[in-house]
């Protein structure tokens, strides 16, 4: 399993990642954005460097956006309306943005990260931004230059993994995302899962790809990433 952790004391939160890894469970969960405090800020780092020690990727779920101070947790309100499901995807874009072009990954070479329930398409346009805006605007992006000539999309392609269910697009430009980033999965038992017809969707999205990319995609790269 994943545990959901406390991001507002990082200190506690660091206990709480503790516990979890006695506890067996393989990777934790935070916010996919907190709008109190963005994750490239300073005070995360002691929270990085202890997922980097413990070997916890991080998870950020759909279910898990942090509410600004006015709204109320949970999924009342737009949580359940058509936008959050079909513009949801601008939660993780922020938060890995602030968290590639901040040079968090730059910093923790052993930090995974995972956006889970999101699908997959959208992470190639965000990819190609992130190169493009870095090598254009780096002086809007807060100046941060990567060692070595690395690229945002280098740290994508390292650090960062995506999770969907039945995004044939996105399947037709894992070139682009990176056949080693993505992880299929079947989400039992919510309405939206697959279930009980989950072969045929794999069968489906994953009919232009080679045995060794549907290995990765359905199961392999999962497997390496929660080290299962």
């Amino acid at each position: 399993g994943i545990g959901m952790i406390n991001i507002d004391n990082v200190q506690d939160g660091i206990k709480e990642m503790e516990r979890c890894k006695k506890l067996g469970m393989v990777g934790i969960g935070i916010p996919v954005f907190n709008h109190r405090l963005r994750y490239n800020s300073p005070v995360f780092e002691p929270l990085w460097d202890a997922a980097e020690d413990l070997d916890l990727p991080i998870s950020l779920h759909i279910n898990t956006n942090r509410p600004q101070d006015h709204e109320e947790f949970g999924l009342a309100g737009v949580a359940v309306a058509p936008l959050f499901f079909v513009a949801g995807d601008y939660w993780p874009k922020l938060s890995l943005a602030d968290m590639i072009l901040s040079g968090v990954f730059d910093r923790h070479p052993k930090m995974r990260v995972s956006v889970v329930e999101y699908e997959i398409a959208w992470a190639a346009n965000f990819i190609q931004r992130l190169d493009y805006h870095y090598d254009q605007s780096s002086a809007g992006l807060g100046g941060y230059r990567f060692k070595n000539d690395m690229m945002p999309s280098d740290f994508f392609h390292k650090h960062c993994f995506i999770g969907g269910m039945e995004d044939a697009l996105g399947i037709r430009l894992r070139d682009i995302i990176g056949t080693d980033n993505i992880m299929w999965g079947n989400d039992y038992p919510h309405m939206e899962s697959t279930f009980p017809k989950s072969q045929e969707f794999l069968s489906s999205i994953l009919a232009d790809c080679s045995e060794d990319e549907k290995r990765k995609i359905s199961g392999g790269n999962a497997i390496r990433v929660y080290n299962l």
